[in-house]
């Protein structure tokens, strides 16, 4: 294969992939701009954090989306539950142009790794602040903002350095009109 041809699928895998990104954000912003909320998750990562936070010796109780310490209260917003991280994920592994069977085991275990760090995240704020070692808004805003990018990104790395000999073995959205890549 010559080296034209090379850069001319590099090209249109990198499009490829692009496009099938863009068009995933869609109920994204579908979701930001109707206020759509599951508070099932909301109540699930207050009552998961409440009994990590009693593991590490706070007597703290869930009640829906709050986490009561003593006489303090702190509410897991539908944006503390990490949805964003996990839809990305899902978008970022879908959109990469490999073979739908290699990516169910990475995006189960992707998934899961983001929603358990950001508990850990949740639980974390929550002790420091209580503790008051750290400041609330400087964990939640500063460090945990860009940590939780951070661990997006490091975790999609790492899928892609897995399936680095895979990607352009299919596409995607371009694909459904043209079919299979002949490798």
């Amino acid at each position: 294969m010559g080296r034209r041809r090379k850069r001319k699928d590099l090209i249109l895998t990198f499009l490829d992939f692009l496009l099938t990104l863009n068009l995933l954000s869609i109920p994204l912003y579908i979701f930001i701009s109707f206020d759509m909320q599951f508070q099932s998750l909301k109540n699930l990562q207050a009552f998961l954090t409440s009994k990590i936070l009693n593991f590490f010796g706070l007597n703290s109780i869930s009640e829906e989306n709050f986490v009561i310490i003593g006489n303090k209260v702190y509410e897991i917003s539908w944006d503390s539950t990490g949805w964003k991280s996990l839809y990305a994920f899902i978008a970022l592994i879908i959109s990469t142009p490999i073979h739908h069977k290699r990516k169910i085991k990475p995006l189960i275990i992707g998934v899961l790794s983001i929603f358990l760090f950001n508990m850990a995240r949740i639980a974390a704020t929550i002790y420091l602040s209580y503790k008051e070692i750290y400041s609330f808004d400087l964990l939640h805003f500063g460090l945990w903002r860009w940590g939780s990018i951070g661990f997006l990104i490091f975790i999609w790395f790492i899928f892609l350095y897995t399936q680095k000999n895979n990607i352009g073995e299919t596409k995607n959205i371009i694909g459904f009109v043209y079919g299979r890549r002949k490798p």
